[in-house]
C-alpha cells in the first residue's frame, strides 16, 4: 500500500520518501449525538447528530545507512507530514492483485519493493493536517542499514469525509449517479446549480432529491442565454457580465443530496434550458 500527499502543488508518495511496508487505516468519523429529555416522557428525544473528524493512521518502516541519514530523513518527513497548513492525501493500492498471495516458507526472500510497483489512486481523498508527532522505534541494524518502525496520523479538517475531486455534472435524464456514503449539502459544500435559459422563464421549479427550488417573477423573465446560479445561500442572475441577487424571487431553498441504495438521485424540472451542477463531488464517511 502507499499514500499520495498533495501539498503546495507538489505530489509525493510515502514510498518516494523512503518508507516501505506501509499500512494505512482510516477510521470512521467521530460523532456527537444531540438528545434532550422532556418531563413526564420516558426516553430521550433525538435532535440530530454531527460528524466531527476522521483520523487516518499510518504505520511504515524506514531504513537508512547512517545516523546522519536518519536525522536528515526525520527533517524531510516532518516537512511533508507535519505543518501549519492543510493538504490532501489519497490512499493508493497495488495494481498487481497477486502481490500478497500465499507463499511457502523460504519461497522468496527480501522485502517487497513497493516503490517499484505500479499503484492506483483510490477514488476519493482526504483534506487533512498532520496530527501531533511522528513516532520512531529502532528495530535494529541489518545489511540494509538502520531500521525503524514509524507511525503517525492525520486528522481531517473542514469535512470529516473522503472527497472525490470536484467536477461539473450536466443533468439530462431524471436521475444522476451519487455513490457517496455521506450526504452532500450546499450549506457544507459550496456546489452550484447552474441554469442556462434557452427561452423565456418566469415561473418554474427545480427539484433535486425531494427538495424543490421555485422561481416566480413575471415582470422580468429570465431571457434566453441568461444564467441563474443557485448557490444555496443565495440565487444570482447572470446577464452578460452583470450579476444580480434575486433571492426575493425564490423560496430560499437549498439542495441536499443523500445516499441511496441504488446510488441514483432523482431530479425534476420544468425549466426551459440546460442544468448543470458545478463543483459536484461525492462524500464518503
Amino acid at each position: 500500500m502507499d499514500l499520495l500527499i498533495e501539498k503546495d502543488g507538489q505530489f509525493r508518495r510515502l514510498s518516494q520518501l523512503g518508507l516501505y511496508n506501509i499500512a494505512v487505516d482510516d477510521s470512521s468519523p467521530t460523532v456527537d449525538i444531540s438528545t434532550r429529555t422532556v418531563k413526564g416522557r420516558n426516553g430521550r428525544i433525538f435532535d440530530g447528530l454531527t460528524y466531527n473528524e476522521k483520523v487516518i493512521e499510518v504505520r511504515a518502516r524506514l531504513s537508512v545507512p547512517t545516523m546522519e541519514a536518519f536525522f536528515d530523513k526525520k527533517d524531510e518527513l516532518t516537512r511533508y507530514i507535519l505543518g501549519e497548513d492543510s493538504f490532501y492525501i489519497t490512499k493508493m493500492y497495488p495494481q498487481n492483485n497477486e502481490l500478497y498471495e500465499f507463499e511457502t516458507a523460504g519461497q522468496t526472500t527480501g522485502e517487497l519493493e513497493i516503490a517499484n510497483i505500479q499503484h492506483n489512486q483510490w477514488r476519493y481523498r482526504y483534506k487533512v493536517a498532520g496530527s501531533e508527532r511522528i513516532n520512531y522505534e529502532f528495530v535494529g541494524k541489518s545489511s540494509a542499514g538502520l531500521k525503524y518502525n514509524i507511525s503517525f496520523s492525520f486528522v481531517t479538517v473542514e469535512l470529516p469525509f473522503g472527497e472525490t475531486v470536484p467536477k461539473d455534472l450536466a443533468l439530462s435524464t431524471n436521475t444522476f449517479d451519487y455513490a457517496g456514503t455521506a450526504q452532500l449539502s450546499q450549506l457544507e459544500v459550496p456546489f452550484v446549480v447552474e441554469l442556462t435559459a434557452n427561452a423565456d422563464n418566469t415561473d418554474f421549479f427545480v427539484e433535486i432529491d425531494g427538495r424543490r427550488f421555485t422561481y416566480r417573477h413575471a415582470e422580468t423573465p429570465i431571457r434566453s442565454g441568461q444564467k441563474l446560479l443557485l448557490r444555496g445561500i443565495e440565487t444570482v442572475l447572470v446577464a452578460g457580465t452583470n450579476e444580480t441577487n434575486v433571492n426575493n424571487r425564490t423560496n430560499f431553498e437549498y439542495f441536499v443530496i443523500r445516499p441511496k441504495f441504488n446510488k441514483k438521485i432523482p431530479w425534476f424540472t420544468n425549466f426551459r434550458g440546460t442544468i448543470k451542477i458545478l463543483g459536484f463531488k461525492e462524500l464518503y464517511k
